[in-house]
């Protein structure tokens, strides 16, 4: 008999966006998102933000599960005065655009989103699971962000020895 403690692990775990990969935008701005990642990620509504990820710029890619949860901890700020967390919400709503994958598992990836984390129709870019959410960055930036990223994690992993 399985444990309630493994199938809350199982429900939470299973349909994460997990891993890096590289791939190559088609001429309209177009995205292959990974097989795997469509269970979650093409479920429904997902939500296009121009966000940094270690000073570097990056196109955050949320799950209607990770925008809720950004409004829900927006709201739980109980040091902010209501007029606060709604200009912080409003915030979030007017920097996100609304988007779908098409049947083919692709993300359009608006023309004017495309500066911000330097890519360019029919350039390379990298696609990196945070789990709830996946980030789409220049190969050049991921290269420095993963350095960054390191540096910033080998104090914790110090005290974790998990990498």
């Amino acid at each position: 008999m399985r444990s309630h403690v493994l199938d809350d692990f199982m429900t939470t775990y299973e349909h994460t966006l997990e891993g890096v990969y590289e791939h190559k935008m088609d001429p309209k701005c177009r995205v292959s998102v990974p097989s795997d990642w469509r269970v979650t990620a093409g479920s429904g509504t997902l939500r296009l933000m121009r966000s940094n990820a270690y000073k570097l710029p990056t196109l955050r890619v949320l799950t209607e599960q990770e925008f809720a949860t950004i409004l829900e901890e927006i709201q739980n700020r109980s040091d902010w005065t209501p007029a606060q967390r709604r200009m912080m919400s409003g915030k979030l709503y007017s920097d996100c655009q609304k988007t779908k994958l098409n049947p083919q598992g692709k993300l359009l990836v608006p023309k004017a989103l495309c500066s911000h984390p330097d890519i360019e129709p029919e350039g390379q870019v990298t696609l990196v699971g945070r789990g709830a959410y996946f980030e789409i960055i220049s190969p050049d930036n991921y290269e420095e962000m993963r350095v960054r990223e390191d540096a910033q994690i080998a104090e914790l992993n110090a005290e974790m020895d998990i990498f």
